[in-house]
């Protein structure tokens, strides 16, 4: 079968399911659209009996938007995969054994949307958990911390190495071991008891002296230290590692050295270690 050159096309073969997979901003324009293309084919004829599935891949964007689609009688719901997809070739592969999030609108289409996203999901090799509308943004303000921050602040820590002296062109490959382990780490006990290093040790002479260090030679990333400092204080408070002493002390510590410079530029052209 060949690819639909438009959305009109597209709607003329009457499949059985719509996926829209485009940029967040996007989804309720292609939405409009979908719905009245659907809508004059819908006006025009019968179609078998039966009205097509329409649901959204966007993390962010509320299973509102499908509500023109929905008016016409579709089954809609938003099919967000917790995974990445970097390379569309290794997509299909990426699913298998990943979280889907499956948010369905509210009403007596509520339990047919779930229904279908559960079985989508079983084909697909991944497991499914349902998101309620309200709580999206947040959801995915914690998958972008999980992922998207998370690369951004190891290019952070490849920057600092190879000022610190290790070669530009194998800094990655040198401290991408100690990333695998943490991960294994947390996969194995939790984040909590994964957590080792100074502050896990209550060690506030090592805080101290990477703190002048990074107000010296790498002002742009104190901000980030201190801010993940305090948020590894908390954890290591938590789980008991630390005693109230060292962790006041600690946390004044790092608060010591805060705001201390203006926050990460996105040019950072001045700093060595620039790929």
């Amino acid at each position: 079968m060949e690819p639909a050159a438009d959305l009109e096309e597209l709607v003329a073969d009457q499949p059985d399911l719509y996926i829209i997979s485009v940029p967040d901003e996007a989804v309720p324009r292609v939405a409009r659209e979908l719905a009245d293309h659907l809508g004059r084919i819908l006006r025009s004829r019968a179609v078998s009996g039966r009205t097509p599935v329409v649901l959204h891949t966007s993390g962010v964007t509320s299973v509102s938007a499908l509500s023109p689609c929905a008016r016409l009688g579709c089954t809609v719901l938003v099919f967000h995969p917790l995974q990445t997809f970097p390379d569309p070739l290794s997509g299909a592969e990426r699913f298998q054994g990943a979280a889907v999030a499956i948010t369905p609108p509210a009403g007596r289409e509520r339990s047919l949307a779930l229904t279908f996203g559960h079985g989508l999901a079983d084909f697909l090799g991944a497991r499914t958990f349902v998101l309620e509308d309200d709580r999206r943004t947040l959801y995915h303000a914690a998958a972008v911390l999980a992922s998207n921050y998370f690369v951004a602040l190891e290019e952070e820590a490849r920057r600092l190495f190879v000022q610190a002296g290790l070669p530009a062109h194998e800094a990655l490959s040198l401290f991408l071991p100690l990333v695998s382990a943490t991960l294994d780490g947390i996969a194995s006990k939790g984040t909590a008891l994964a957590l080792t290093g100074p502050i896990s040790r209550g060690d506030v002479a090592a805080v101290e002296r990477h703190l002048e260090a990074l107000r010296a030679e790498a002002p742009d990333v104190l901000p980030l230290y201190v801010a993940l400092g305090l948020a590894t204080v908390g954890l290591a408070h938590d789980r008991q590692s630390l005693d109230e002493t060292q962790t006041d002390l600690l946390r004044r510590t790092l608060i010591a050295y805060y705001p201390p410079a203006p926050m990460i530029s996105a040019d950072r052209s001045t700093r060595t270690g620039a790929p």
